[in-house]
């Protein structure tokens, strides 16, 4: 790896200090009741109706969806909306799961029913990624829910038979020189180790700050952007997602100030929102996070993309996806910054010179994804 003008053994040694400096890290864990994943009965849920890929989500309107057949729940509509997103759950899957859930029970709309909308999707987006390719995929993955919590749902028959206009599940392509940082060129930021969307599985996620804050000091000075041209869809106060060309997704939540509208096309560089400086706002839809940063999460058709250098960049570095999540042994897990050489995860020496334009900035066969070697 290139380690810049440092010596190696000094570059060593700051990084392993360096990635001691405290972070910030997200966590989106299901906290329900054990799911029982043995359900072998017939396909009641084709996998199609399941998947949320990118067309999807520019096409499907939750609100309309929810005016017409299920109005008590539009105060869960964010909610809804950004967990379907962000553990591609399709709306549809995961508005029955609900639907059935609060039939019984109040809907307030607060923070408390926003983590069980989470929890629900949560549990669901679990089962499901189990074993995605079995054809039993979708139906056990309701199932599951509907017996931990008891909920006697009732599914359309027409589920049963593939929906069309959807895309399979397959591998993504590689991508290099397509993605800047999460934030304006210009700008230096921390990164944290790699993780999942939820906290676990296939680390498609990262954590980033400008500098280190605890909840109720000013971040009104760090502006998170857009990392590639795209249609922004809104889903709350707090998170968004960006649909690019090819597929391609980035998903961004613990917002707040988001300056762009539902259904905006903006260009790379374009300044989406801040991140929160409390608690209450990062989290307007659920889950967890340990202190102020964006969330920036990597899809493809709805599918998680490890953000790993031999996956994808994002031009002015290349990340090096160590063991399990939120990895911070510099040893394992680093950032290959093309001007700074090697940077730790938790360190503020990130800097956003991606080019103004379009273009790779990486060389030395980078972008074919079979070297970090410059």
């Amino acid at each position: 790896m290139k380690l810049g003008s440092y010596p190696p053994l000094l570059a060593l040694l700051t990084c392993l200090l360096l990635s001691s400096v405290p972070g910030a890290a997200s966590e989106v864990v299901y906290r329900g009741p054990t799911l029982e994943t043995d359900y072998t009965g017939a396909v009641l849920i084709d996998n199609s109706w399941f998947r949320y890929p990118a067309s999807e989500k520019l096409a499907f309107r939750t609100a309309t969806y929810l005016d017409e057949l299920a109005p008590h729940l539009l105060p869960l509509r964010p909610a809804i909306d950004t967990w379907a997103a962000r553990l591609a759950v399709h709306p549809r899957i995961l508005i029955v799961a609900t639907d059935a859930y609060f039939r019984q029970r109040p809907i307030v709309g607060d923070r408390a029913d926003m983590d069980q909308v989470k929890d629900l999707a949560a549990g669901l987006a679990e089962v499901y990624g189990h074993a995605p390719h079995d054809p039993l995929a979708a139906t056990r993955a309701l199932h599951s829910i509907d017996q931990a919590y008891g909920l006697g749902v009732s599914i359309p028959a027409s589920w049963a038979e593939a929906r069309g206009g959807t895309v399979p599940r397959g591998a993504a392509p590689l991508l290099f020189g397509y993605f800047q940082p999460p934030w304006e060129r210009g700008d230096t930021w921390a990164g944290g180790g790699a993780h999942g969307d939820t906290g676990s599985g296939l680390q498609n996620a990262l954590d980033h700050w400008g500098e280190f804050r605890v909840w109720g000091q000013d971040t009104s000075q760090w502006w998170v952007a857009a990392m590639q041209a795209g249609t922004v869809r809104v889903w709350s106060t707090c998170g968004l997602t960006v649909i690019h060309d090819g597929g391609w997704e980035t998903s961004l939540y613990h917002l707040d100030n988001i300056q762009v509208a539902d259904f905006a096309v903006v260009e790379r560089d374009t300044r989406l929102a801040n991140y929160a400086n409390t608690e209450p706002q990062a989290l307007c839809t659920g889950g967890a996070s340990s202190g102020p940063h964006v969330h920036m999460a990597v899809y493809h058709d709805g599918n998680r993309v490890l953000v790993d250098e031999s996956n994808l960049d994002f031009t002015a570095y290349s990340f090096h996806v160590g063991e399990g999540q939120y990895d911070t042994n510099c040893t394992r897990s680093y950032y290959t910054h093309y001007s700074q050489g090697t940077v730790c995860p938790n360190s503020d020496q990130l800097l956003n010179d991606a080019p103004e334009f379009d273009g790779l900035i990486f060389a030395d066969g980078f972008e074919s994804g079979t070297t970090s070697q410059w």
